[in-house]
């Protein structure tokens, strides 16, 4: 019985999935970028509360909107609210992990896809070089373009009907020191490394992960 309760309960999550994949139109997800853009004008504005209100707008339009996720666990990072912030940045991570092994019915279909991510792309290239300069900002910015790079070799080439489901070094290493912060030590640890597993140059992942080690001997 208890197999059955579980055969069904998977059957309805994947339900509730589907209905939410036909519920998303291309129009939610252009109005949920308004939102995006402004949050992030705001995080540049040092405006945190404005932000956050910015970027919760933009989910609620578009539940899958793994970028309005990541501003929502940088602002609550900023307003120094640790586990809102995990929460925000985990489900930014999970809708990434979500995607592995998803296949597109053809190959129209994954190239509208790959454009689309290259469109939020440039609006985070240039949000972030809006941002002071420091080294963290130039990794960002940095990872930012790895990753438009190989989107781009991707659409040039259409061979391929799936899509990249690496969940962004930034997004680890945001998710890792929110953990820190929390004082979730082992947590910390394990997504600096997933950091540096996606992106080896990344040096404040090198550095934080150093600072894991010493605070637990």
């Amino acid at each position: 019985m208890p197999r059955q309760l579980a055969h069904a309960a998977t059957a309805l999550m994947l339900v509730a999935v589907a209905v939410a994949a036909v519920a998303q139109s291309p129009d939610d997800r252009r109005l949920a970028r308004i939102q995006n853009q402004l949050g992030w004008e705001q995080m540049t504005a040092e405006r945190f509360e404005g932000a956050a209100r910015s970027f919760q707008q933009a989910i609620d339009i578009d539940k899958n909107f793994e970028d309005a996720y990541y501003g929502l666990g940088r602002a609550n990072m900023a307003l120094k609210k640790f586990v809102s912030a995990i929460d925000a940045l985990t489900a930014c991570r999970d809708i990434y992990r979500s995607r592995a092994g998803k296949q597109f019915a053809n190959q129209q279909d994954a190239q509208r896809a790959r454009n689309d991510r290259l469109t939020e792309i440039d609006e985070q290239i240039r949000q972030v070089q809006a941002m002071p300069a420091t080294l963290q900002q130039q990794d960002l910015l940095r990872q930012l373009n790895n990753q438009r790079r190989d989107i781009q070799n991707a659409l040039t080439r259409g061979s391929s009907l799936s899509i990249d489901a690496t969940v962004p070094p930034w997004v680890s290493l945001s998710l890792g020191s929110a953990f820190f912060r929390s004082g979730r030590m082992a947590d910390a640890e394990r997504e600096y490394k997933a950091t540096i597993a996606t992106d080896p140059r990344a040096g404040e992942a090198h550095n934080n992960l150093a600072v894991v080690y010493l605070e637990t001997n």
